[in-house]
């Protein structure tokens, strides 16, 4: 059995989308910028349809925890269909199944690139992209049972996922062993995207090409992603969110949130924040 999946692993708003956007014009084999609304990299690891054609099951039939012990024979599937590279996008905390197996076909897996944010701008963006207030984004990233999709009558082309609070899942990715992980911090990535990018070519043993490098940090910035979603939309952006590419910037929580809101989110979230440079 080949290795050839490599997880781009987020909580959501922390970068995941704008490292496929990059990779995906990297790869690209024509110079033309990739279509966002047409990404060959990063199916996310929820997907019902990949879940309901790699096993032929109506997936509706099943319970979540049944529908996550499926998630490992489709994706393994799945990535039979790819050469080197099998990304997959997920928002899962890494956790195992209740029987104890891995959910993530760990025997399939080459490495995961792990992409964090400051919980303080994370939860402004969250709040933006689930259409809620900040209380309610920050209860969210605090919840230590959080899910996402959980409900069958919302998010109906994916399964729940299971995040937890922020702080867990940053731990749950990055303290596994399973396989090796490169911590990709978004503020880096924004300081000094030639530097972030390459030594994401690097950890994945591709070569880099200094033009190419450049051009895709290029047809893959913020300002330019958001250009092409007012243009042609963004089909990735749930219907209740306004826009998917939103401010992206580092150290927005500063106009927004208040004193009480960062002293939550640091209380509860604050060994991770410390580990990472945060605090």
């Amino acid at each position: 059995m080949q290795k050839n999946i490599v997880w781009l692993a987020s909580y959501p708003k922390s970068g995941n989308t704008w490292c496929r956007v990059f990779l995906s014009n990297y790869l690209n084999k024509t110079k033309e910028t990739v279509d966002i609304n047409n990404l060959q990299i990063g199916s996310i690891f929820s997907s019902k349809h990949i879940i309901e054609d790699n096993t032929g099951l109506d997936i509706s039939e099943y319970t979540e925890n049944e529908c996550d012990e499926l998630r490992n024979f489709a994706f393994t599937k799945w990535a039979e269909n790819f050469d080197d590279f099998a990304f997959f996008k997920t928002h899962d905390a890494y956790l195992p199944l209740d029987s104890g197996e891995n959910m993530f076909p760990v025997k399939s897996t080459k490495a995961a690139i792990y992409f964090i944010r400051n919980p303080l701008d994370v939860t402004i963006s969250f709040a933006n992209h689930l259409a809620c207030t900040i209380d309610k984004s920050i209860n969210r990233l605090c919840d230590k049972n959080f899910c996402i999709a959980a409900s069958k009558k919302k998010f109906n082309q994916q399964v729940r996922q299971k995040l937890l609070s922020w702080d867990l899942h940053v731990k749950s990715w990055t303290e596994q062993n399973d396989f090796s992980v490169l911590v990709i911090r978004y503020e880096d990535m924004l300081l000094n995207p030639q530097k972030e990018f390459k030594k994401i070519l690097k950890f994945l043993k591709i070569k880099t090409d200094n033009n190419k490098l450049n051009s895709s940090i290029k047809n893959s910035s913020f300002d330019k992603m958001k250009l092409l979603e007012k243009k042609t939309g963004f089909k990735e952006k749930p219907s209740s969110c306004k826009k998917f590419f939103n401010v992206g910037k580092s150290g927005y929580y500063k106009e927004i949130l208040s004193e009480n809101q960062i002293k939550k989110i640091i209380k509860e979230q604050k060994d991770s924040m410390k580990k990472f440079g945060y605090l």
